[in-house]
C-alpha cells in the first residue's frame, strides 16, 4: 500500500496538472544585490509573501533605503513554450526541437529556471531564437522581508513601482 501511494504522489507531483502552480525561488533576478528607497511616506507590508495576506501601513519617509533581509521571487503562473531548435547550453542536457518546457521565472543576464519532464533547470531563455512561445510570460511577483532599526522583521514588501525606487546594485 505505501509503494502504491508514494508511485500516486510521483505521478501526480510531475503531472501535467502541476504547470502553471506556484514556484518558489529564494534570491532576487538580475547580478549583484539590489537596493531599494521608500517612494513615499508609507510603506505597504504583508504578513506573508503574497497580495491576499493581511497588510499594515509601515510609517516611513520617501527616500529612504529599505533594509531587508529575505528575497523570493514568487511564480504565479509558468507558461510553457516549445523548443524550436536543439538546444544544448543549460542544465539541462540536450533537449531537441519539439520539447515543451515549463518557464518558471528569469533569473538573470537573459537565464532563466525552467522545468523539463521533473527536472528543474537554467537555460538560456531565448523565446523569439529557441523557443516558441505558446503562453507568453510567467506571471511573477518579487517580495522582500523587510528589517526595522533593530534587524526585527516587520513583513514582506511587494517590489512594484508603487511603493520603491530601484537603488544601484553592490
Amino acid at each position: 500500500m505505501a509503494k502504491l501511494i508514494i508511485i500516486f504522489v510521483a505521478i501526480v507531483s510531475f503531472s501535467q496538472a502541476a504547470i502553471g502552480e506556484e514556484f518558489i525561488r529564494e534570491g532576487w533576478p538580475g547580478k549583484g544585490t539590489p537596493g531599494f528607497s521608500a517612494k513615499n511616506d508609507v510603506l505597504v507590508l504583508h504578513e506573508t509573501p503574497d497580495k491576499t495576506s493581511p497588510t499594515r501601513n509601515l510609517k516611513f519617509k520617501a527616500g529612504w533605503r529599505i533594509i531587508w533581509d529575505q528575497s523570493k521571487v514568487i511564480t504565479r503562473k509558468s507558461v510553457i513554450w516549445t523548443v524550436k531548435r536543439e538546444i544544448t547550453d543549460g542544465s539541462c542536457g540536450k533537449l531537441a526541437p519539439g520539447v515543451k518546457v515549463e518557464f518558471l521565472q528569469f533569473e538573470n543576464q537573459g537565464w532563466g529556471t525552467f522545468r523539463v519532464a521533473d527536472q528543474l533547470c537554467s537555460l538560456k531563455a531565448t523565446r523569439n531564437k529557441d523557443f516558441d512561445k505558446e503562453d507568453g510570460y510567467p506571471k511573477v511577483e518579487w517580495w522582500i522581508r523587510v528589517l526595522d532599526n533593530t534587524k526585527s522583521s516587520v513583513g514582506w514588501l511587494l517590489i512594484d513601482a508603487k511603493q520603491i525606487n530601484h537603488l544601484p546594485r553592490k
